[in-house]
């Protein structure tokens, strides 16, 4: 899967999408000292321009406001790695402490290079008798800005830093460990696969989440680079996404126990807070024609990411009016666990030898078309459905479901996203196919009117090079305001668009000359 996302935990703000300690003496627009802000903005107006001001809140911590507007698609920033660090399989140090990660593995919760990174962030004052023939030392001036990254307090050493200070840093209080280590944790990118490193970034880690955020990032080599995927204002919050592109078409129940379980919060962003989940909507039981959307949880911790029926008591139909009953929210909320289940079933056979026959799949496709409108899940299903069709060679079921996602994208989110856009790539590689095979809608329908789609179906299994470069151009448009015309997303839509022009241009020509 494309995706673009924070590797493991929030950063420095992860308690700003719920609520703080209401007790919390207010300490006004800087906080409490030891939270940095001052040195966070001398940060911002040495290396960028000032373009964006550190404020502390009492409900929110610190945050991120843009001190001057942005168009779509603007960069906003351009950070390098404040510090990286990697796998070392030629440090005696490093292979000693994954010996010890085995030996001890009911203390150490965590792989061996998330403590790797701590112990690669004390300066060399700290590492002073070390074990090993030691490592390579952090500067004073990154391990304070990595400190800064986080603001919890840090007061007891767990066992796992315990046994690092005593089996390799002797002179080093554990508690030091722990906190670095916390540190990398919640403030942790992705940088290398081979060997395996993670980077951490000083502004970058100072931008709260939100499920509908109003900037993207990306790599451009090793330095974070920050677009608008929307127009931001002056005086507006800069927020990005801690979940990857298709994480944000979820449904809210599924996005929040993620964030819960990767970053340790609790979203309460303008989506999760919205009145309708509208990757959530449900053919209405009552008249079979409207559609009902399920309420977005309450405020605050939930016990489990169960997508909970009482979130569809009462929801009215948008077509007849009519809310629902207990009854009809106990059988939708078993209709999505049952649904949940056939996606990953579709998904491993699909993967595997036993791949779902035609009348697996128009079954599939029929049962859920009767219970679910609008709805993440069957997203999840045409794109599991479409490459099955794709692979039978049957295109036009195959476009006809990669339609139906890049509906369900415009619908259940606004603005730009890259999931959407690779379903709209996607369904233009499908209109340069020729099908060989042609099923039928998963829909009940009359032998009149099979027969009917069938004929229409042949159509469609033709290759159409002009709907295929309309869509490129679209899916160019969208990567590129998200990423830059230099990133591999969009060069790879280049790339294909070229080829259909050049197949185009001798009808183009003869349109010309006639």
């Amino acid at each position: 899967l494309k995706s673009i996302w924070l590797n493991v935990t929030a950063p420095s703000t992860w308690l700003s999408c719920w609520p703080m300690d209401s007790n919390i003496e207010d300490y006004g627009p800087q906080g409490p000292p030891d939270l940095g802000v001052a040195d966070i903005n001398e940060h911002g107006r040495e290396f960028h321009s000032g373009w964006f001001e550190c404020t502390y809140t009492k409900d929110k911590g610190r945050v991120l406001h843009a001190t001057r507007d942005f168009d779509e698609g603007d960069i906003i920033l351009e950070e390098s790695p404040l510090h990286i660090v990697q796998e070392d399989e030629t440090n005696a140090a490093f292979r000693r402490l994954k010996e010890l990660c085995q030996e001890f593995a009911d203390d150490f919760d965590y792989e061996p290079l998330w403590y790797w990174c701590a112990l690669k962030s004390l300066t060399e004052e700290q590492l002073q008798g070390v074990m090993l023939g030691g490592w390579d030392a952090c500067s004073k001036a990154t391990q304070h800005k990595l400190l800064l990254l986080h603001h919890d307090g840090v007061c007891d050493a767990s066992s796992s830093s315990e046994i690092l200070a005593r089996e390799l840093a002797p002179g080093i209080d554990a508690v030091t460990i722990e906190r670095l280590t916390q540190i990398w944790v919640l403030n942790c990118f992705e940088y290398s696969d081979h060997p395996q490193g993670y980077s951490s970034y000083f502004f970058s880690s100072f931008m709260s989440h939100s499920c509908w955020p109003n900037a993207v990032w990306r790599y451009s080599g090793a330095d974070h680079v920050l677009r608008a995927r929307r127009k931001i204002k002056a005086g507006d919050e800069v927020t990005i996404s801690y979940l990857p592109e298709h994480g944000l078409l979820q449904t809210t129940p599924a996005r929040r126990a993620e964030l819960h379980d990767t970053k340790r919060f609790w979203c309460a962003c303008e989506r999760c807070t919205a009145p309708q989940d509208l990757s959530r909507g449900f053919v209405c039981p009552k008249c079979g024609n409207g559609k009902v959307f399920a309420r977005t949880p309450e405020l605050g911790p939930a016990k489990d990411d169960t997508l909970l029926a009482t979130q569809l008591w009462a929801v009215v139909c948008n077509d007849c009016g009519a809310p629902t009953d207990q009854h009809d929210a106990a059988r939708l909320t078993k209709e999505e666990a049952a649904l949940k289940r056939q996606v990953e079933d579709i998904s491993e056979r699909a993967r595997g030898t036993l791949a779902p026959s035609l009348m697996e799949l128009q079954a599939a496709e029929a049962q859920a078309d009767a219970v679910f409108a609008q709805h993440a899940s069957m997203d999840l299903l045409w794109e599991q459905l479409s490459d099955c069709y794709g692979r039978r060679g049957s295109v036009a079921d195959q476009r006809r479901l990669l339609r139906s996602r890049c509906e369900f994208h415009n619908k259940a989110y606004e603005g730009l996203n890259g999931a959407h856009a690779w379903a709209v790539e996607a369904l233009a590689d499908a209109m340069l196919q020729s099908g060989t095979q042609s099923g039928t809608s998963g829909k009940t329908v009359s032998k009149q009117g099979r027969q009917q789609r069938q004929q229409q179906q042949q159509l469609d299994d033709q290759p159409d090079p002009n709907e295929a470069l309309r869509l490129y151009d679209e899916a160019f448009r969208l990567l590129k305001l998200m990423f830059g015309s230099d990133h591999e997303y969009v060069t790879q839509v280049e790339r294909k668009r070229q080829v259909v022009l050049k197949s185009l241009a001798p009808s183009y020509a003869q349109r010309s000359s006639a």
